[in-house]
């Protein structure tokens, strides 16, 4: 009876690592299906957040981007750690003005030691530009909050342009 219930045991063990294996072949099939690659995307650690380190201001925004043909997603693009000071170069400061305007819909930022979900509803690349160029200007590393999800108004827009025209022009 004994040598029964220990065969009864091994058997169950030996599934439930099985099953284990096919769960995690599910999870990488998954991440692949929606475009997470590991080598496409060496920004992401194995949760898929975001490692600021290692990814640049293009990239970065376009993962921002909402795909509207994925329903019911949460609109919140997690990410760790932050950048260093010099993220950011007179390219990506052009760049990252010629999107200043755009009302294409966003994520918000949240970062992984955050505990607030911040509300995406109303968030745009525009909006989420401004962000990247305000933490510049203020000489700090990108992220600069637990969430990035601030909304700006047609006064900043104009801030931000004529500062980067005397940027621009050496003033």
């Amino acid at each position: 009876m004994k040598k029964i219930i220990l065969f009864l045991i091994l058997i169950f063990i030996l599934n439930s690592c099985q099953t284990n294996r096919k769960a995690d072949g599910l999870i990488a099939k998954e991440k692949e299906q929606i475009g997470i690659k590991k080598a496409d995307k060496k920004h992401l650690d194995q949760n898929g957040f975001i490692k600021m380190s290692e990814i640049n201001v293009k990239e970065f925004l376009n993962e921002l981007i909402i795909d509207e043909t994925r329903k019911n997603q949460i609109n919140l693009l997690t990410t760790i750690g932050q950048t260093d000071k010099n993220w950011l170069n007179i390219k990506d400061l052009e760049f990252l003005v010629s999107k200043v305007e755009s009302n294409e819909k966003a994520k918000c930022v949240n970062r992984a030691i955050s505990s607030f979900l911040p509300n995406p509803e109303n968030m745009t690349i525009g909006n989420q530009a401004i962000s990247i160029i305000e933490s510049y200007r203020q000489n700090e590393p990108y992220p600069n909050a637990l969430y990035i999800c601030e909304i700006y108004d047609a006064e900043k827009r104009n801030e931000i342009r004529k500062w980067w025209n005397s940027k621009k022009n050496g003033r």
